[in-house]
């Protein structure tokens, strides 16, 4: 259960809050949560930050999530005690643009706007707060990488990588990757191009630390080019051409406008691989639609009670039928005229 849009008091007690939830799986990371509070709230995170705590005892002070083992904490407490109203998640909102000092002291951080934003909430600011002067990039195609940048979370700061090896025609390889660093080295030994990026104070935001866009290798072998083409890279800037599902869109059509566009030279299983990956960016996994259905089936249950709701499973638990009456229907039949309906050919 969520706590949000309230007031934290001078006994640190959560007041005047709006109440709403969310079902989220054990193993579910902190980005991962806060995604889906975002989703559920209607909070955007490229302008606001999002700040999670719960009391664990009405005598001590609410405990923050601020990590993957934050979240894992949690976890294992809500298992000791699965009541619905027990460890309540209270949520603060602040805005990113705010002119944040290195203070001990409670500050104030406004109130609601007019376009009906979750108002900023009265918080305690960590004595480890950075200054977010730059503007934090949420799209994955950035043309320009530079050193300061301030990225959403480290997917997006990922996928702009990828994009930024296709567009200069090179390969590098993950040398360092947790919730808190990522760092690239090109993929020839001894080159000095390289690039470092860690979260800010364990947020999901990642800021470049160190960009060396010198490659002291040669990058003229057409072997070396188009190797290891990534396909999430081209799926993803051909996918808004399968916004519409009546456009036509050809593998052959991606390697002619990559190459014309870009100078890149897919084969054609490369760019049917980036048409695959590109849908699969915009409609979602099929199974990841089937894995919602228990889920989707039980609130119907508890919202429609009286219906017939029936989920069929293989021996090794793949889908088999699905079968739903709601309630209105099932009432409703009883009062169904018979109709005869006469074919007139012989």
């Amino acid at each position: 259960m969520l706590h949000f849009n309230g007031n934290w008091d001078s006994y640190g007690r959560f007041r005047d809050f709006k109440i709403d939830g969310i079902v989220l799986d054990e193993d579910a990371s902190y980005s991962m949560l806060i995604s889906t509070i975002a989703e559920q709230l209607m909070i955007y995170t490229s302008e606001k930050i999002v700040e999670i705590k719960y009391i664990v005892n009405e005598n001590c002070h609410p405990m923050e999530m601020r990590n993957n083992m934050g979240v894992s904490v949690y976890m294992e407490t809500k298992k000791e005690n699965k009541n619905l109203g027990s460890y309540l998640l209270l949520i603060s909102v602040r805005d990113f643009n705010m002119e944040l000092a290195i203070t001990n002291e409670n500050t104030s951080a406004g109130s609601a706007d007019s376009s009906g934003t979750i108002q900023l909430l009265d918080m305690s600011v960590s004595p480890v707060i950075e200054e977010y002067q730059s503007e934090i990039i949420t799209k994955g195609t950035q043309s320009v990488i530079e050193e300061r940048q301030v990225y959403q979370d480290k997917q997006t700061i990922a996928t702009a990588m990828r994009y930024y090896s296709v567009m200069h025609k090179f390969q590098f390889r993950v040398k360092r990757s947790s919730h808190r660093s990522y760092w690239l080295i090109c993929d020839v030994e001894n080159c000095n191009w390289h690039f470092k990026a860690t979260s800010i104070n364990d947020s999901a935001m990642f800021k470049i630390r160190s960009f060396n866009r010198q490659h002291t290798c040669s990058l003229m072998d057409d072997t070396f080019i188009q190797r290891k083409r990534t396909a999430i890279v081209v799926g993803s800037m051909v996918m808004p051409k399968y916004c519409d599902p009546k456009t036509i869109y050809t593998p052959k059509d991606i390697q002619t406008d990559m190459l014309s566009q870009h100078g890149v030279n897919l084969s054609y299983m490369q760019a049917w691989r980036a048409k695959e990956k590109a849908l699969q960016l915009l409609r979602g996994h099929p199974a990841d639609s089937y894995n919602k259905l228990p889920k989707y089936f039980y609130i119907l249950e508890k919202t429609y009670p009286g219906s017939v709701i029936k989920l069929k499973k293989t021996i090794d638990e793949c889908f088999l039928y699905a079968f739903v009456a709601f309630c209105t229907s099932i009432s409703g039949w009883e009062y169904c005229r018979p109709v005869v309906v006469v074919d007139g050919h012989s």
